[in-house]
């Protein structure tokens, strides 16, 4: 998703720039322009190195054909884009880098190394220089402080704005009535009505579900845990929910298999209290937000850009998206 795709845009620089540093033998990208973004140069580099964070970290250090990096190359091209647009408006904005997170950073790429001399050699093989790599950190800087400034800070819910969602959307904070159930299921009738006989001779239906069940939930001596209503076959479920706890129905036939079901435990449905809901609830409100505030920025920060794409096979150009 796109709030997704933003929001992993303030760990791309980082993050990347120390496993690029600490492959071996990684080589560097042509130095040719793959895209414009209002006139600012997205080199080749910076689509291999976006390339390389999509592909999956299991194949990562294996032999990648081209045509696999290929299939990523489309939505590469966007992360760098957009990223772009995202660095463009920081700077617009007048945001700084965060010099001492830019510092940091460095410091944490030359101590991957033992020496000076291994350090500088794993600059050369990636293609950067201090001072490329320093700029590279400050864009990072940037682009996580625009979307701090845009999308994170604003999409933050203070508990008086959860209280009053909470009020306004109290019947949606409810938990249904649930059993525990156990149950025994066979294809054959009379196989169904041995098992129950033995279940009222007193023998553990536990038991008699892992040595006689024809389902999978024998290897749990038939317990399938707590249900509520819509979730398993109406005819049990309507025996399930008439039953008090401890009780045992009759063979039951549904979908071509009899079941035998036993009531563990009943829990009334109930109002989940504020809370209880409040953590979850401002996790989903947050996300909410954070997607809408993202969609509705990139989306605004394209129309009015102008994007040229000068990749070799590109149809488009001039793109003003």
């Amino acid at each position: 998703m796109e709030h997704a795709r933003v929001l992993r845009r303030a760990q791309f620089g980082a993050l990347f720039m120390l496993l690029l540093l600490i492959i071996a033998g990684t080589g560097t990208a042509e130095d040719i322009t793959v895209a414009r973004v209002n006139g600012v140069a997205i080199p080749a580099r910076e689509l291999e190195e976006a390339i390389d964070l999509l592909i999956p970290r299991a194949v990562f250090h294996g032999n990648v054909s081209a045509e696999t990096r290929g299939e990523f190359r489309e939505r590469a091209l966007d992360d760098v884009i957009v990223r772009e647009l995202q660095h463009q408006d920081a700077r617009a904005r007048g945001l700084k880098p965060d010099r001492q997170t830019v510092r940091q950073e460095m410091e944490k790429v030359r101590d991957r190394y033992p020496s000076k001399a291994e350090y500088r050699k794993a600059l050369v093989q990636s293609g950067y220089t201090e001072e490329t790599l320093k700029v590279r950190f400050e864009r990072d800087s940037l682009v996580k402080a625009v979307i701090a400034a845009v999308v994170t800070g604003p999409s933050r819910v203070n508990d008086a704005e959860l209280r009053e969602y909470y009020d306004r959307n109290a019947g949606a904070f409810t938990k249904p009535e649930t059993a525990r159930l156990r149950i025994i299921s066979a294809r054959d009738e009379k196989k169904a009505k041995d098992a129950l006989a033995l279940v009222k001779a007193g023998e553990d239906f536990g038991s008699i579900a892992a040595r006689m069940s024809e389902d999978s939930y024998r290897i749990k001596g038939g317990d399938i845990g707590f249900i509520h209503r819509g979730r398993i076959y109406p005819a049990l479920e309507d025996a399930a929910f008439r039953m008090k706890a401890g009780e045992v129905s009759d063979p039951i036939l549904a979908e071509g298999s009899w079941f035998i079901v036993r009531v563990e435990e009943r829990q009334p449905g109930r109002q989940i209290p504020f809370d209880e809901a409040k953590g979850k609830l401002k996790q989903d409100l947050e996300k909410k937000r954070t997607t809408e505030l993202s969609e509705k920025w990139i989306a605004a920060l394209r129309e009015k850009a102008v994007i040229e794409i000068v990749l070799p096979k590109a149809t488009g150009q001039n793109q003003g998206q």
